[in-house]
């Protein structure tokens, strides 16, 4: 037996009538070990659960806004979403962990503390239930004021990105026009407005403990007084009144933990409200039901009537009508403001018209599935938008699967080949990010062996040799010249020498078209195109 060894153990002191404190002592250590690794896995759930959790709900987010409305990330700024993503969900996940590994531990502890309490003096148990939820009102109310000025912080946070963001961006012009104490200053206010918010937040929750504190010294002089009462009358024992105040030692502490989760919880959850902001958002381009899948179009496009206002109501297209026949090469020419761009985006069905229609081959783009419009467009546009990938991969995703031998079949036929097997790993060299270990027309001849790649039947064309010298852009504007045979080609420029060899020229203005014919009539009408070439040649 345990008893009889620990006695030849230490001796003839270890009688049977002391045998029992080392069961005690074993119990206690066993207790102690089992609740430490209970502890443990329990951490490491939560800890597991939290983060899953996380990730599903950035996924979530993510493609919320990857496959939501145009509209919503053209406008905000990209700093207010990255903001979303990292400091939201850092306050997420701060109060789950929290709230996981403490709000149990805390309502078991105080649950356990007041059955005792109830067992022990009922009495006594009442007051102290009625005493400390008292406490609770002005805690909840700090709990709101905390909910509402972490909206603010994580707002203001989003800002401070932004504008991290753009200055590393634009590090050539700042450094080009000496902007680095302005942007220095810019940014120092918006690190202080930062701390003066965060600093708010961090009052209100000092506040809670104090609270608390508070209320418990009230609670404890109220038992002393009243268990005092009692005592004096028979009706209680001091033993009683020393196990009510153990177990309120015991208690109070998980009380002003369970306090001080509240405020964690608010601070989560106001992180949580602007990230479902975004998963909950709902498109404002309706599906259509049931949706038209065109397969390969011929490439008709055409414009009818159609009316768009920008979201602060200013009109951006008033009346737009033409049309270009499968294969035909159509440009778009006027000046800033025209509405040349917007042409594209609702074509693309980035955004919906207000009035009128946008058809390809006869259809409403509004019903047709998105994936299936886009599959027959390529778009090149004046800022060549590249991934953080080798170029081979960037080439490649304007058609998944293609070979390498297609890759470099495009990448022939935008003049680029020569340039990247010049590069020091050729097609496997990173381009970095948003392209920036190339040079601007670089770029955009890798942007243009995309759309090349694509292999779609209406090509989109937005300033796309903007970026090229007069050499390189002659071989690209004959390599897309081989390349539109038999497609519909729609091109933006602003210089017209890229577009007098277009079937037909649209000329904009104020939202609608003014002029229409070829380079060489137009230019005898003496009107609105003959203008803007003379200008361009003076």
């Amino acid at each position: 037996m345990l008893g009889d060894r620990l006695q030849a153990s230490f001796g003839a002191d270890a009688t049977g009538e002391t045998a029992w404190i080392w069961w005690v002592s074993g119990a206690i250590i066993a207790l102690a070990a089992g609740r430490s690794l209970t502890l443990y896995l329990m951490t490491i759930a939560n800890n597991t659960g939290v983060q899953r959790a996380l990730v599903d709900i950035q996924d979530a987010q993510y493609a919320s806004l990857v496959h939501g409305d145009y509209a919503r990330l053209a406008g905000d700024a990209s700093g207010g979403f990255v903001s979303r993503f990292i400091n939201d969900v850092n306050a997420i996940r701060d109060a789950g962990l929290r709230f996981a590994n403490n709000f149990t531990k805390s309502v078991v502890t105080v649950v356990g503390m007041l059955a005792i309490m109830l067992w022990t003096d009922w009495q006594l148990t009442l007051l102290l239930l009625v005493v400390y939820p008292l406490a609770f009102g002005p805690v909840i109310g700090l709990g709101n004021r905390i909910r509402k000025r972490s909206r603010q912080a994580q707002k203001q946070i989003g800002d401070v990105t932004a504008h991290l963001s753009e200055g590393f961006q634009a590090a050539r012009v700042v450094k080009a026009y000496g902007l680095e104490d302005y942007q220095t200053e810019r940014a120092k206010k918006g690190f202080v407005e930062r701390s003066r918010l965060f600093l708010k937040v961090l009052t209100d929750r000092a506040a809670v403990d104090p609270i608390l504190e508070v209320t418990g010294g009230v609670a404890l002089a109220g038992i002393l007084g009243f268990a005092a009462w009692r005592i004096a009358h028979d009706a209680a024992s001091l033993g009683d009144l020393l196990r009510i105040i153990g177990a309120l030692a015991i208690a109070s502490p998980e009380l002003r933990a369970l306090g001080t989760l509240n405020s964690v919880a608010q601070e989560g959850g106001a992180a949580a409200d602007r990230v479902f902001e975004i998963v909950d958002a709902k498109s404002q381009l309706a599906l259509p039901s049931p949706a038209v899948d065109l397969g390969r179009a011929e490439g008709a496009v055409s414009f009818e009537d159609v009316r768009f206002d920008y979201p602060d109501g200013s009109a951006a297209l008033t009346g737009l009508s033409f049309a270009a026949a499968p294969g035909e090469t159509v440009a778009l020419v006027g000046p800033s403001g025209a509405g040349k761009s917007t042409v594209f985006n609702l074509l693309l069905r980035l955004y919906d018209c207000s009035g009128g229609s946008v058809r390809l081959d006869g259809q409403d783009v509004r019903t047709l599935t998105p994936a299936g419009l886009r599959a027959n467009l390529a778009l090149v546009a004046q800022d060549a938008a590249l991934f953080d990938d080798t170029v081979r991969a960037n080439i490649s995703l304007g058609r998944f699967g293609a070979g390498d031998d297609q890759i470099e079949e495009a990448a022939h036929a935008a003049n680029a080949h020569e340039f990247i097997m010049a590069l020091p790993q050729g097609y496997d060299t990173p381009v970095g990010e948003m392209g920036r270990n190339l040079s601007g027309g670089q770029r955009q001849r890798v942007a243009l062996a995309r759309a090349i790649l694509r292999d779609a039947p209406v090509l989109l064309l937005d300033e796309a040799t903007s970026a090229l010298d007069a050499e390189s852009e002659a071989r690209v504007q004959a390599a897309l010249a081989d390349f539109s045979k038999g497609r519909t080609t729609l091109v933006i420029a602003h210089r017209l020498s890229t577009v007098r060899q277009a079937d037909r020229i649209i000329v904009m203005e104020d939202g609608r078209v003014v002029e229409e014919g070829t380079h060489d009539a137009l230019m005898a009408a003496g009107g609105v195109y003959a203008r803007l070439a003379e200008l361009q040649l003076s």
